[in-house]
């Protein structure tokens, strides 16, 4: 069966030589990954669309054995080009989709994923980076969850109930303090 979504790259793994499978956080689907033999063959079509942190229009193939699917077409909607102008800036792109594809199973299927990442993804590309910018986020991902409590730091909350963080938070941290 094909489906036909909006979503944003989180995560690329290399697959044989020129393929890559896909991690995407979508509208409509949650986390879907996809696979594509050919994404990263010069020339392709999907060579240049489909890239981390781009957010597509995509095409894919359900497949009734695995959740895997099969990548058939995108069409690039934004680049997101800000979060390559600064390496602080991609790191805060990295965390926060690390954290999303940790804590947001794939058969979640509610929009509200896709509009935080999205929403984020896009501030973090042209806002200044202020820490503010992460502890937003965290609180507003520990809410989605319903795990926030006014008294408890909402990475705190998110640490307690998923047992681990992304990697890298303390540098972050470092890195946007003024």
């Amino acid at each position: 069966m094909t489906e036909r979504d909006t979503g944003s790259v989180l995560r690329l793994f290399p697959l044989g030589e020129h393929g890559a499978v896909v991690c995407w956080c979508t509208e409509q689907h949650g986390i879907v990954r996809t696979a594509s033999r050919n994404l990263l063959k010069p020339g392709s079509d999907l060579s240049g669309v489909v890239d981390l942190f781009h957010e597509c229009e995509l095409v894919f193939r359900l497949s009734p054995k695995s959740d895997l699917c099969t990548l058939v077409t995108a069409d690039l909607i934004t680049p997101r080009l800000g979060l390559r102008a600064h390496f602080t800036r991609l790191r805060l792109a990295g965390y926060m989709s690390q954290l999303v594809l940790h804590t947001v199973e794939s058969a979640a299927q509610e929009p509200q994923w896709h509009k935080l990442i999205a929403a984020a993804l896009d501030y973090a590309a042209t806002a200044e980076l202020r820490v503010e910018i992460l502890f937003r986020f965290e609180k507003r991902l520990a809410e989605l969850h319903g795990l926030y409590s006014p008294g408890v730091e909402p990475h705190v909350a998110l640490l307690r109930h998923f047992t681990r963080l992304p990697q890298g938070r303390t540098e972050l941290l470092h890195s946007l303090q003024p």
